[in-house]
């Protein structure tokens, strides 16, 4: 069996890296641990992820969000605030989209969802991301920033649930996808709704 380090699980308000072994590791001794109430169906997602991420997004709890808006919309919540910067045609953005949509589904009355689209297709030109670097501290596309209302102010707390170079848990593969929406849902229970 196959143990991990307790200190690597931990998920302080700065970014942590989980090394790929250690998330392959549980995708072999975990067993799947959704809740019974979330019927997920792997045939929708392969589906969904072949959407641009605007249709992935359709008819769900993620609202789009423009940067003209952003800041005002930020501030105005009285409740945490996920939000997912994305290209509307890059298989890296449509993967993650997919887990967000889920995530946000299970979690809408605990936070507020958003997405703002950063390119069309592909990966945003440099002065672009250079851009959204600037204004949003964000340092890749596709991207999540999680602001928390602490004591009636919101507050950046960390981009990335996992440090941005976890390439595999930006962009889930379809085959651990049940593993990341677990690990995801089993974080965001333990430190994001305290």
């Amino acid at each position: 069996m196959v143990r991990a380090d307790p200190t690597m699980m931990a998920m302080p308000t700065c970014r942590v890296a989980i090394p790929t072994a250690l998330l392959l590791a549980a995708a072999l001794v975990l067993p799947a641990l959704t809740d019974a109430a979330d019927d997920i169906d792997m045939s929708k997602i392969r589906a969904l992820a072949d959407l641009p991420v605007k249709e992935i997004f359709r008819d769900s709890p993620v609202e789009e969000l423009s940067p003209a808006s952003y800041w005002k919309t930020i501030r105005a919540s009285r409740r945490p605030v996920v939000v997912m910067f994305y290209s509307n045609a890059d298989p890296e953005s449509q993967r993650l989209a997919t887990l967000i949509r889920y995530v946000a589904t299970k979690y809408r009355a605990k936070f507020s969802t958003y997405a703002v689209m950063v390119a069309e297709s592909g990966k945003p030109a440099k002065a672009t991301a250079a851009e959204f670097g600037k204004r949003y501290s964000l340092d890749k596309t596709p991207g999540i920033l999680f602001y928390d209302n602490h004591r009636g102010r919101i507050e950046l707390e960390s981009e990335e649930y996992i440090d941005a170079n976890f390439k595999e848990f930006r962009s889930p593969s379809m085959l651990l996808w049940r593993v990341y929406y677990d690990t995801v849902c089993r974080y965001i229970d333990k430190n994001v709704l305290d």
